[in-house]
């Protein structure tokens, strides 16, 4: 009789990886010398501190941990240059020779802000190959938080908010970014936040309701399109896209021009770019109407 093979806990996995790379963070601290010591070890300890969040606190697959957790490492190494830049360090009497001093560090340098950055696609090189490429492009999230956060702040800060307001709902993360079934037959969507419409009662399942469930997600489609118009344009989205798709949509007087004259909501340009990029992405149906 075959034994199932038992699968070891995700906290084994990220414990034994955090071990490994302070290990190596030890070594390069003890012998090595020059460009090795200078800035690989500013590029691993993104991935380190990763590792650490991991094993001990979250060790499943969340929407905190794969989307929002490799930024949150990202953005303590930029503290750590922030303290060295005010002296932190040195104002508390820390010596600058100790654990706790070498991990502050004693110099401000931009060029440790670019291996922090490097560390942090380390991490979604990690994601990349812990999946073999596969679950819904994982490599691109922590990247694309990144740029969310940064980029295309803007959006992504009020998508946020929205999300905030309606996190009673349901809400999933779903293809790289976080959407939102939210109690309207609109959709929306704000940065690395979607929100699509009001699904029908779990128990429904007549004709009416699955075809309502296949729009919702070919509206879900066209909405992931937008969220790479963010990427792409950054603070211009909503000059570019925003704006105008919030017109289009909510002018009475278009609306009734689309009804009598039969045209599509996807004619618009944004509109129409957002479901074909859409579907070049998820080789998905996107909702063209």
């Amino acid at each position: 009789m075959r034994r199932e093979r038992r699968k070891l806990h995700p906290r084994f996995k990220y414990a034994v990886l955090f071990l490994a790379v302070f290990m190596v963070e030890v070594l390069i601290a003890l012998f090595a010398r020059g460009p090795v010591r200078g800035y690989l070890g500013d590029v691993l300890v993104i991935p380190l501190l990763y590792f650490f969040f991991r094993a001990f606190f979250f060790p499943k697959d969340s929407i905190f941990s794969i989307y929002v957790l490799p930024f949150i490492c990202y953005g303590f190494g930029w503290l750590a240059e922030v303290l060295q830049a005010l002296s932190f360090a040195e104002s508390l009497g820390i010596p600058s020779d100790s654990p706790l001093g070498v991990a502050l560090g004693g110099v401000f340098d931009f060029k440790d802000g670019f291996c922090y950055l490097l560390g942090f696609l380390l991490i979604g090189l990690f994601l990349a190959l812990e999946t073999h490429w596969k679950d819904d492009r994982r490599w691109f999230y922590p990247v694309a938080v990144f740029l969310h956060w940064t980029w295309g702040y803007i959006q992504t800060s009020a998508g946020f908010l929205v999300f905030l307001w309606f996190f009673r709902c349901r809400h999933f993360y779903y293809k790289g970014v976080i959407r939102t079934i939210w109690p309207y037959d609109s959709a929306v969507s704000l940065g690395m936040f979607i929100f699509t419409p009001k699904e029908p009662d779990p128990e429904d399942q007549s004709e009416w309701a699955q075809n309502d469930r296949i729009y919702n997600e070919e509206v879900a489609i066209h909405e992931y399109g937008h969220t790479f118009q963010s990427l792409l344009l950054g603070p211009f989205y909503l000059i570019v896209v925003g704006i105008p798709s919030l017109i289009w949509a909510s002018n009475k007087h278009l609306a009734r021009m689309r009804r009598e004259k039969k045209i599509p909501y996807t004619k618009l340009y944004c509109e129409k770019w957002a479901s074909y990029w859409g579907e070049k992405v998820t080789k998905e149906k996107a909702d063209w109407h």
